[in-house]
């Protein structure tokens, strides 16, 4: 049986649970209400920001299964990618327990303060420069889950599968931020959902840490 389709649909939701990322958007909403741009500057703002955001990953995406084509050998590229599912794993418990140590596995500071930067300027180019630049510096935090999908797709598809399949993971991925940005219009509700996400930030991590474990394992085992 084909399983592609429901392990795609579920580690992409999966990959969309990293909190750093939802935490950075939340941030935005608050400060374009503090900017005080109108709900359908907010909303413009979402739309090109959520689609930056989705096309740089899909690229991410496409040219790692090239790469993945080129040296053929998938069973490696899955284990390592099973790996690093584990260690990534086991380092979202080290952020829960004991978040001062490092390594840490959140988007580096320099990049937050260029993005603070971007998104300051409030339009439709900043948007789409602070997509590309939150998603291209989130892939190390979260990259291990897309790795290993990368390489079973590159093992049991054609790359035009591999493209299609990859297309629906990046919407599973984006799908958190389009329901964010959905409720994003009114601010009582946006300022609930940060009082949430603060709440629960921290054992998202462990949360995170699990299903990574599980994930990673379960293909390692899979594959030997």
């Amino acid at each position: 049986m084909d399983i592609a389709l429901p392990l795609v649909i579920t580690t992409g939701l999966l990959d969309s649970l990293n909190p750093c990322a939802i935490s950075l958007l939340l941030i935005y909403i608050a400060l374009m209400f503090t900017l005080g741009k109108t709900r359908k500057e907010i909303a413009t703002f979402g739309i090109f920001y959520i689609a930056a955001v989705y096309v740089t990953y899909f690229l991410l995406g496409i040219g790692l299964l090239k790469v993945f084509i080129l040296f053929d050998t998938p069973n490696l590229i899955m284990k390592i990618g099973a790996i690093l599912a584990i260690i990534f794993g086991l380092l979202n418990i080290k952020e829960y327990f004991w978040p001062e140590l490092p390594p840490h596995i959140k988007m580096p500071y320099s990049a937050r303060q260029k993005a603070n930067d971007i998104a300051y300027k409030a339009d439709i180019p900043a948007a789409i420069a602070l997509g590309v630049l939150i998603a291209i510096t989130e892939f190390p935090c979260s990259g291990a889950v897309y790795l290993t999908i990368i390489a079973y797709l590159q093992a049991r598809q054609t790359f035009l599968s591999g493209v299609i399949y990859l297309a629906l993971y990046n919407l599973m991925f984006v799908s958190p931020l389009i329901l964010i940005y959905a409720l994003a219009t009114n601010r009582i509700i946006v300022e609930k959902i940060i009082n949430f996400q603060e709440k629960l930030g921290r054992r998202m991590h462990l949360i995170l840490a699990t299903l990574m474990i599980l994930l990673g394992a379960s293909i390692y085992i899979w594959i030997i």
